[in-house]
């Protein structure tokens, strides 16, 4: 009889409950389906209102925003996607590092970022640092303001704009995104 009930207690166990968490709870949010080049424009399109609420003028790195992984659900980028546009501003002609950064505590909460950090780097340079959060679309931001920096490099302000993690529509093909 007990050989009976070990048989059937182990059949059962593998049929329990499982603890499988979806993408939506792992996430914390149902991710939206939109197309990669519309989630990119609109980071772009962020990182320029960024740059015109710094009030400086100055050269800035050609990158534009890309895909890549949403690495919470999706390191592969199968399915899930998300957007990062990391640049800077450096060589200024007009304006101060010490204006831009001023200019962004004010003109973000402005247009509907969320300063969330406003102080400096946990690194040893100590760099002022803004991170803020889009209360609409839950886009970040990482700014900072890299004035001490090691070999005589020149100072910078540094961006990082970043989405949340979007579902690629039926169909598409995320490895030739970005």
């Amino acid at each position: 009889m007990s050989l009976l009930l070990g048989a059937v207690a182990l059949t059962v166990l593998p049929t329990g409950c499982s603890s499988a968490r979806t993408d939506t709870e792992k996430l914390g949010y149902e991710p939206r389906v939109r197309a990669a080049e519309e989630a990119e424009r609109e980071v772009n399109e962020m990182s320029s209102k960024l740059l015109d609420a710094m009030g400086v003028k100055g050269r800035t790195t050609d990158s534009g925003a890309m895909t890549g992984p949403c690495g919470a659900v999706d390191p592969e980028m199968k399915k899930y996607y998300s957007v990062a546009h990391p640049w800077s501003v450096y060589d200024l002609r007009e304006g101060t590092f010490d204006e831009a950064m001023r200019n962004l505590r004010e003109q973000l909460p402005r247009w509907g970022w969320k300063i969330t950090k406003d102080g400096e780097t946990e690194s040893l340079a100590k760099n002022p640092e803004i991170v803020a959060v889009h209360t609409r679309s839950h886009h970040t931001v990482t700014i900072e303001w890299a004035r001490k920096r090691s070999n005589g490099l020149k100072p910078l302000i540094s961006v990082d704009v970043g989405s949340r993690c979007y579902r690629a529509p039926e169909g598409t093909d995320l490895s030739t995104e970005g």
